[in-house]
């Protein structure tokens, strides 16, 4: 009996040893290479404190949700995560980081149609956006950004913005505001054969003044809750009304309304400029319009959500899925043109569309890629001295293969636009080049529903 319970005792405090060296406290975590960026705003990135505990099992995770956070701040090029064992009992973790280049005073250069190939095909050198601004990314260290924006060409528009991530110690709660006025001599007042209209004048005969404010509330890393509150005026002359009555609401040639926007998005890929891995989720509820200002005014309540994964299925093969949607309610079941966007626009298009709008007051788009890391990701260091920031570079290149669908649903100009209310869809081949400064190049050949081939350019991911 008394043998049987030493062994017993023996077999509890061997396994209890063991235990005890599976579960290692957090002694130190040491940042490297931080030059503007605050400790404290790099530390609140990092998925763990000085102090925690963590298996010796789960080290190599801790260390790749460590990586995945601080490269999504967008702060740094380059990242390095390394850990020590100490006395199995502790474990010293220090990240090398490369700063970004910060600041940039550069000169704006955009274009008024929806994408470079749409405005390609007319090249109309009036319809582009020039100017310069003055941005600092990483104002103060802390991750504030500070914007300063004159644009001159198709769109004149003077604006600042400033945005602070952490206002509470815990840095849970950001906030920010923009403010802009600009002024246009040419409007897209409409739509005929999913191409857009537009009208001229030598006058200017649009006007937008917008004030916004927002907050936002991030518990952890993943999670964002964002809400913005403003007020929007949109003035246009009374020649707009002679080509589009519906473009603002009926019978006013100033809207003036309330904006209200919730947002909730959880954010879980390895890298937001050029995603490979994880997944996305983000919706946001709109309301422009209250009935405070004018009672006749608008009254527009949309959702929009978006919804992406990332796959590696082995080696150098990556599959991606993505699916948006976009639903809008009204009061009197029309919406204005001016607040009217289906697809078409910014990153919500179909692949090989790319010279059509579909607008309408609902959509639904899936997007699909399958993707082959044809040269993987090189460093080159060219150790020049000159400009650090610069001097260290990545590349890398992927080919892929895409198919893309979209329905949109338009209840008021179906029978000028062919395209809405019916199922469209293309596929393609693509080739695309990613470096660092979330730089994308992509270069891609589609074809559509209609047998309709084209070669396009674009410089984000498509998914």
């Amino acid at each position: 009996m008394l043998r049987s319970l030493c062994m017993l005792a023996l077999f509890a405090l061997l396994f209890g040893a063991a235990g005890a060296q599976e579960a290692l406290r957090v002694s130190n975590i040491i940042i490297i290479g931080h030059e503007r960026t605050r400790e404290h705003v790099i530390l609140r990135e990092i998925p763990f404190q000085v102090g925690d505990t963590m298996p010796v099992a789960d080290l190599e995770s801790y260390k790749q949700k460590a990586l995945e956070t601080l490269t999504q701040t967008t702060l740094f090029n380059f990242v390095e995560a390394n850990y020590t064992i100490i006395d199995n009992t502790t474990v010293l973790w220090d990240f090398t980081v490369r700063e970004r280049w910060y600041v940039w005073p550069g000169v704006v250069f955009s274009l008024a149609e929806t994408n470079l190939n749409s405005w390609w095909q007319n090249k109309d050198f009036e319809r582009i956006n020039y100017g310069f601004y003055v941005q600092d990314l990483n104002f103060r260290g802390r991750r504030e950004i500070v914007s300063l924006n004159f644009q001159y060409g198709w769109t004149r528009k003077i604006g600042l913005s400033y945005q602070i991530p952490g206002l509470n110690k815990k840095r849970t709660l950001g906030a920010g505001f923009q403010v802009f006025y600009a002024n246009n001599r040419e409007v897209n007042y409409g739509s005929r054969d999913n191409e857009r209209l537009f009208f001229k004048d030598d006058r200017f005969i649009q006007e937008e003044i917008v004030v916004n404010t927002r907050l936002e509330y991030r518990p952890r890393f993943y999670n964002r809750h964002r809400l913005n509150m403003g007020l929007h005026t949109v003035i246009i002359d009374d020649t707009v009304n002679t080509y589009a009555a519906d473009y603002l609401p009926p019978e006013r040639n100033q809207s003036q309304y309330v904006h209200l926007s919730y947002g909730f998005k959880r954010e879980k890929r390895d890298n937001i400029g050029y995603p490979l891995t994880g997944y996305v989720i983000d919706a946001t509820l709109d309301q422009d319009g209250l009935g405070l200002i004018h009672d006749n005014d608008v009254f527009l309540t949309s959702l929009a959500t978006t919804f992406n994964t990332h796959h590696q299925l082995g080696g150098r093969w990556y599959a991606a899925q993505g699916l948006k949607t976009k639903v809008t309610l009204i009061n009197d079941n029309e919406t204005p043109y001016y607040f009217q966007r289906g697809l078409g626009y910014g990153s919500a298009f179909i692949r090989g569309y790319e010279l059509y709008v579909i607008d309408g007051q609902h959509y639904a788009l899936w997007k699909s890629n399958l993707k082959y890391n044809l040269l993987k990701k090189r460093t080159v260091d060219l150790n020049s001295g000159m400009a650090k920031k610069f001097d260290k570079f990545h590349y890398s290149v992927f080919l892929n293969v895409f198919a893309d669908a979209g329905y949109v649903i338009d209840r008021i100009n179906e029978n000028v636009n062919p395209l809405a209310n019916d199922l469209q869809y293309a596929a393609g081949l693509g080739l695309d080049f990613v470096t660092y400064y979330d730089v994308v190049v992509r270069f891609e050949g589609a074809i559509n529903k209609q047998g309709q081939p084209g070669l396009y350019i674009h410089f984000k991911n498509p998914i």
